[in-house]
């Protein structure tokens, strides 16, 4: 069994930041018609997911929805 990768107030939530994480990027896909290879590179690319990361500001226990806003939100921006 392999050693959890992400924790917040020292319980694991490796599976919920995992689900977070396949959630979001469908959600990617489903609004850009991007392939899930090229989703997931965007994806992990961006701060949001940088942000997603540090399990301390909570982001993870929000919707997958809001996540993809706030990913969504980031790219308009950058533009």
């Amino acid at each position: 069994m392999s050693e959890p990768l992400y924790f917040f107030n020292g319980k694991d939530i490796t599976m919920n930041m995992c689900i977070q994480i396949r959630d979001t990027i469908r959600i990617i896909m489903e609004r850009t018609g991007l392939s899930f290879p090229d989703a997931t590179t965007a994806f992990y690319s961006s701060n949001t997911y940088a942000i997603l990361q540090n399990t301390e500001n909570a982001l993870w226990a929000e919707s997958a929805g809001y996540i993809a806003d706030r990913y969504f939100d980031e790219q308009s921006a950058s533009v």
